[in-house]
């Protein structure tokens, strides 16, 4: 920059400038010292103008020392110059550094910026240093960092799926491990792919719709959803997204909360209200029916015994069988109804199943049907045999029941890990979605003749057994597993 000597204009120009400024002549004294840089230093313009020996140092640094204004004249020992880092650009000189007696000692960081001055000639006759306060800048800068650590910590430790994806196409910036092992997929296979490609959406067009929904300014809360995991399996989501940007992109930051198990508890808890309400209305009604069902059927017999060439007698074996069904449907009500404890006894499933492998082999021949077994030996379990043997003979019927003529029927038995599995694979057409979720619920049923009860029967073993039964079906057939747990096995 360049000066004319003692030119008090540029001094008054000097004065005005809003950043803490102040200037020295070659002999390093102090002839321009401005308001802001007296509200800095607490130094007034009277006290320092004239002076020299690196005067202008102490308030910032308690003592005379070379600064970043003394670089121009050749001052270069860094070691006595505590910048964090010195930029050149030209012959101007650009520094930060922290100076803690500012502001009566509250210290402050500051980026300074220093010039040389020169006559007309072009000779050094003086040097300018401005510098500005950057510790409000700093302290975002470093609550940027806590808060992206922060994020990042969050990010990486979340037990839920989280992605980063850009807004507009869906290509994958990041995710946590817990995405990954949702979509069996590594790292370096899906950044930079599209989250389309990944396997984890089951349908693309959800995410635009909430694409569509965040650009509009409208959150994305709870969202449900279905997504894919690795194995195949579809789940039911909680999908709650927000808008973010990273280097000027915009992004769709996203976690999904898996609600598929508490959904499978909140229909098994139903389930279970039903038939405790059963159970009520079982303890109820069943015995007041039973007995006048029982005299009913015990007169319709006499009657057809004294009455053989009767007409109508062929009508009383249609009534005798419509009894035994009434009958046997009461049963299930008081089955329903039983609070007695159960009578366990450590015992082999197989062994049981061997023992009534006749009577199903006959159900399966007088309706066409094939049934084949598989009974691996187990370890002994704490069983009420009686309540096994009805559990496993309703599942048969119902098995039988699903499939056409020359169907098969597959019973297995075997460990899996250390719990005891009984598996049954009927070859019917399978079960429709809608109707999977109420398969167990009393009275539910889509047979023509069917009560709903039988299954409900095999659920409330199960229950009483500590044991959980779940379904795989499709268009080849259906399967129930009953599976005995560990966990019950070692209590008992």
């Amino acid at each position: 920059m360049y000066m004319k000597q003692n030119t008090p204009h540029y001094i008054e120009i000097v004065e005005f400038l809003p950043d803490a400024t102040f200037v020295i002549d070659s002999d390093r004294r102090v002839i321009a010292w401005n308001l802001a840089l007296e509200e800095m230093t607490g130094v007034y313009k009277k006290d320092i103008m004239g002076k020299g020996d690196y005067a202008y140092s102490t308030p910032f640094y308690g003592m005379p020392r070379p600064i970043l204004i003394d670089f121009i004249f050749g001052e270069d020992r860094k070691n006595e110059i505590p910048y964090k880092s010195v930029e050149r650009k030209g012959n101007r000189i650009f520094a930060e550094t922290f100076c803690p007696l500012l502001y009566n000692g509250k210290g402050a960081h500051l980026w300074g910026t220093a010039s040389p001055l020169f006559d007309e000639k072009g000779n050094l006759i003086g040097a300018i240093e401005s510098i500005r306060d950057i510790t409000m800048h700093k302290q975002t800068e470093k609550d940027l960092r806590l808060s992206e650590e922060r994020f990042s910590k969050a990010f990486r430790a979340s037990p839920n799926p989280m992605s980063i994806t850009l807004l507009a196409n869906g290509v994958i910036i990041d995710v946590n491990d817990v995405f990954l092992e949702t979509v069996g997929r590594t790292r370096e296979d899906v950044i930079s792919q599209r989250i389309y490609d990944v396997g984890f959406w089951l349908n693309p067009g959800e995410r635009e719709k909430i694409v569509t929904q965040l650009s509009e300014g409208n959150g994305v809360r709870n969202k449900e959803i279905i997504f894919k995991k690795k194995s195949g399996e579809l789940c039911n989501g909680l999908f709650s997204a927000e808008i973010i940007d990273i280097n000027g992109m915009q992004c769709l930051l996203g976690i999904v909360t898996d609600i598929t198990e508490k959904l499978r508890y909140d229909r098994e808890m139903s389930r279970l209200d039903r038939l405790n309400l059963v159970g009520e209305m079982a303890a109820t009604i069943a015995h007041e029916i039973r007995n006048p069902l029982t005299n009913i059927l015990g007169f319709t017999e006499i009657l057809k015994n004294e009455m053989p060439t009767a007409p109508n007698s062929v009508y009383f074996d249609f009534i005798v069988e419509e009894l035994y069904h009434a009958n046997s449907i009461v049963e299930e009500f008081l089955f329903l109804a039983r609070s007695k404890p159960l009578t366990l006894k450590k015992q082999k499933l197989d062994i049981i199943l061997k023992a009534i492998a006749p009577l199903i082999k006959a159900s399966a021949i007088h309706e066409r049907k094939e049934v084949d077994f598989e009974l691996n030996e187990v370890a002994e379990i704490p069983l009420d045999e009686k309540e096994i043997r009805q559990l496993v003979l309703n599942l048969v019927r119902n098995g039988l029941e699903a499939m056409d003529s020359g169907g098969k029927l597959t019973i297995r038995i075997f460990m899996n890990q250390n719990d005891v599995v009984l598996a049954v694979h009927d070859q019917g057409s399978g079960i429709a979605a809608d109707v999977l979720e109420k398969i167990g619920t009393p009275f539910f049923t889509t047979k023509e003749k069917g009560t709903g009860l039988g299954l409900a029967v095999c659920y409330s073993i199960a229950a009483r057994h500590n044991a959980d039964i779940k379904i795989k079906t499709g268009a080849k057939g259906t399967t129930f597993f009953v599976i005995f747990k560990q966990s019950y096995q070692t209590e008992n």
